[in-house]
């Protein structure tokens, strides 16, 4: 009978400390999702998807990637080029804040601005997230480069992004894959 509750007692108290865990992260989620409840976009270290979907990653076609933005919106994105970009010639399609890069046909990167709709998959946006926030959720290493206020930080899924703050601390822009930064 002893034998049996010493067995018994410590794996009672691992299911104690399991759900305990459960419990904490279920808040994370849910904070989560509260910040990006009203995004249309979601975007992410490697990709950009639909609120609630399944995201295309860099490497997906420029007709998949624009028709997925393109339904989010409700409207066709602003097109442009680049021939002068480090990578190589860039096309690019706007939508509100976000701009979505494309290289050989292939969706490289994003970049993305102040603005309604978008937000990365933590939650974070420019012109309402701030840097010493970011700092305090997240891995964030600030960039000696000739961008101002340039930093990056780890994701949840341990991705990169890379952004922009101003002297104030407040985030201005976020970028994720290849962009078209003369540095």
């Amino acid at each position: 009978m002893k034998r049996a509750l010493l067995i018994a007692l410590p794996l009672a108290l691992v299911g104690c400390g399991g759900s305990e865990a459960s419990d904490d992260l279920g808040a994370d989620v849910i904070s989560v999702d509260e910040r990006i409840a009203d995004a249309k976009i979601v975007v992410s270290a490697d990709g950009v998807g639909a609120r609630g979907s399944e995201p295309l990653r860099f490497g997906a076609t420029r007709e998949e990637v624009d028709v997925m933005a393109a339904q989010a919106f409700g409207s066709q994105g602003e097109e442009s080029s680049n021939e002068e970009c480090g990578a190589g010639p860039m096309d690019f399609s706007q939508y509100g804040p976000l701009q979505l890069a494309f290289l050989d046909g292939k969706f490289a990167g994003w970049f993305l601005r102040e603005g309604d709709a978008v937000a990365t998959s933590d939650g974070v946006r420019p012109g309402v997230s701030t840097l010493d926030a970011l700092k305090g959720e997240r891995q964030v290493q600030e960039l000696d480069t000739t961008l101002e206020g340039e930093f990056q930080y780890t994701t949840a899924d341990y991705g990169t992004i890379t952004g922009f703050a101003d002297e104030a601390g407040n985030i201005d822009a976020l970028q994720a894959g290849v962009s078209c930064f003369f540095r």
